[in-house]
């Protein structure tokens, strides 16, 4: 089936849709003919595989979807899809399953090559990548657009080694944690050029879709799991200092106007960022007794704030393969400065990895499962570790108490990493 401005259908994964029926001859019509306002207005209030099969029916159908996207009139939001690469889609390309229609998809990508990267963090559409220089990129799968970050080297604890030539050698990384006087237990260590981004980079989530305006990006990143934040279109990371207890974070979102980091212990510090500066307010206080490090938060459809604890076994003693197998969720009572434990998410879905942990209503989205929690694999030392093993994705259901695969049998390559996205075809460059 024909795509849209690059995007290809790949082979169905599975469907439960019905044959098409045929048209009776005596209600034919030429749809051909439909006129380009009435064809616009029912185009943009379908999903992209809809879309996309709409633009097959015909030259006149194709050209108007393509009209669609090329102003930048497609915006409707989409149902979340699976992005991975596979052997099929080879290193310059990707493959996404969409949960809307159980199909897969091939995306062609631009350079660097798809297969070379690391995915760091997924929202708004957007996927942040780190290249084989360990520079981070924004990419937007769907339209090709792709933005540069701010340099490596302009994170605090980052320096970079030259040669004589004056080429980059490799980086040294600085274990100090967020406290100021800066005080280190030992001494920088030494990371290939190609190695930090596996040890550096935990999660980068954005203020918003970069297409839309100002979006700032908060990134939790080694050592101790600090925070640093960066605007699109600048070119320096900015520190953010606290104790250091505090500053190990598990997760964080945006919302109404500051970021929300919760960190290792369950508390929630709201950062509102103005310039180069972050003001910190601490919200909920510290809940646990001790760290826990499979943790999120996210906001349920219905603006409740959720704590999320995510238990993992080893597949065996030599390995750092994992598998889910039970989830926790608890509401945060910020008036009370208390937690406490649910067993439904209300009808809603929840994604969790390395995207942006999110909630959403499936009354808007038939395709999602409600009360499901969709995750997938984050584990920080696995994602460190150079071998290549199953990644940890799945459903798990709070009905039953347990996972179940996405697809079977599972596609996707163990790197990158693959994670939840949801479809944005709105561009910077209208």
């Amino acid at each position: 089936m024909a795509g849209v401005d690059g995007l290809q259908i790949g082979s169905p994964v599975s469907s439960t849709k019905s044959p098409p029926m045929e048209e009776p001859s005596a209600l034919g019509a030429d749809w051909s003919k439909l006129p380009a306002d009435i064809l616009n207005a029912i185009q943009a209030e379908l999903e992209f595989p809809d879309l996309f099969r709409s633009a097959a029916v015909c030259p006149s159908w194709r050209a108007a979807a393509r009209c669609l996207r090329r102003h930048g009139l497609y915006s409707r939001p989409q149902t979340p899809c699976l992005l991975y690469s596979t052997a099929a889609a080879g290193t310059r390309a990707a493959e996404i399953y969409s949960l809307a229609d159980k199909s897969a998809y091939i995306i062609p990508l631009p350079d660097p090559p798809f297969a070379e990267r690391s995915i760091v963090g997924s929202s708004h559409g957007w996927l942040v990548t780190a290249d084989a220089r360990s520079e981070l990129h924004l990419l937007n799968p769907t339209t090709g657009e792709q933005l540069a970050l701010p340099p490596v080297a302009t994170i605090e604890q980052v320096s970079p080694v030259l040669d004589d030539a004056g080429n980059l050698q490799r980086y040294d990384l600085s274990f100090y944690d967020a406290t100021l006087p800066r005080k280190e237990d030992q001494p920088p260590q030494p990371y290939a050029v190609d190695r930090l981004r596996r040890v550096l980079y935990l999660k980068v989530v954005l203020s918003c879709d970069p297409s839309r305006g100002d979006c700032i990006l908060m990134m939790i990143h080694n050592p101790y799991r600090q925070l640093s934040f960066a605007r699109v279109g600048s070119n320096k990371w900015h520190w953010i200092t606290t104790s250091f207890w505090e500053s190990q974070y598990s997760d964080c979102i945006y919302h109404d106007g500051a970021f929300y980091a919760m960190n290792l212990l369950g508390g929630i510090h709201r950062y509102t960022i103005e310039g180069s500066c972050a003001t910190r307010d601490i919200i909920f206080k510290d809940t646990l007794p001790y760290m826990a490090y499979n943790m999120y938060i996210a906001r349920t459809s219905s603006g409740d704030f959720l704590q999320i604890w995510r238990i993992t076994t080893d597949s065996s003693k030599d390995s750092l393969e994992t598998h889910t197998t039970d989830l926790e969720i608890f509401k945060v009572d910020l008036d009370k400065q208390q937690t406490v434990d649910i067993d439904t998410l209300n009808g809603d879905s929840l994604f969790i990895g390395h995207n942006y942990s999110c909630c959403i209503s499936t009354k808007d989205y038939p395709g999602l499962q409600p009360n499901h929690v969709y995750f997938t694999d984050d584990d920080e030392y696995s994602l460190m570790d150079e071998q290549d093993f199953r990644r940890d994705v799945g459903i798990y259901s709070f009905e039953n108490k347990s996972a179940t695969e996405v697809v079977t049998p599972e596609p996707w390559l163990s790197r990158p990493i693959p994670i939840w996205i949801t479809p944005s075809f709105t561009k910077v460059n209208k």
